[in-house]
């Protein structure tokens, strides 16, 4: 019998991972506003969302107890997949011109020029912050698929929470 990638929910990750590639820019927008915030401040955001970062604990512990033949390896490659399926999608700031830590505000600016400027970097700031909490979403989602079947119910949910849109799930 051949060792499946991705566990015993080899099938599922994998319609996952290929559902990440065909979702729209406004299902991309849908996931950053459900996902909870993993950003500049760790502490911040585990206090935030202490339930989801509590069951995320719980799928990592679920994968390196070795519930199956390579779990650990298969949860974490899940993971690594989609950070690389997301990363590809148009929707990721590392295909806009400028990151935010780049923009300079120079004093001898007029101040509409100046107001500009910083509007600019506010915005490339917050797609850049975006983008984090879609990245660790997705990641989540596929690790948390791949140990499903020994997580309670809630756990998972709370991990696929950022995956439904429109209260329905993200659809393979």
């Amino acid at each position: 019998m051949a060792v499946k990638r991705f566990g015993p929910n080899t099938a599922e990750v994998e319609a996952l991972l290929d559902r990440f590639r065909r979702l729209t820019p406004q299902e991309w927008e849908r996931v950053a506003e459900a996902a909870p915030g993993v950003g500049a401040i760790p502490d911040l955001e585990v206090t935030q969302a202490p339930e989801y970062f509590k069951a995320l604990e719980v799928a990592t512990r679920i994968a390196k107890s070795d519930v199956f033949p390579g779990s650990e390896s298969a949860f974490y490659d899940a993971m690594r997949t989609a950070q690389l399926v997301a990363d590809a999608s148009a929707f990721q700031p590392s295909t806009r011109p400028e990151p935010a830590s780049s923009a300079v505000i120079d004093e001898r600016l007029p101040p509409d020029a100046e107001a500009e400027a910083i509007i600019r970097m506010m915005s490339t700031a917050y797609e850049e912050e975006s983008w984090r909490r879609v990245m660790n979403a997705c990641m989540v989602a596929a690790g948390a698929l791949v140990v499903r079947d020994w997580m309670m119910p809630r756990v998972y949910q709370l991990l696929w929470q950022p995956m439904e849109l429109d209260g329905e799930p993200i659809s393979p």
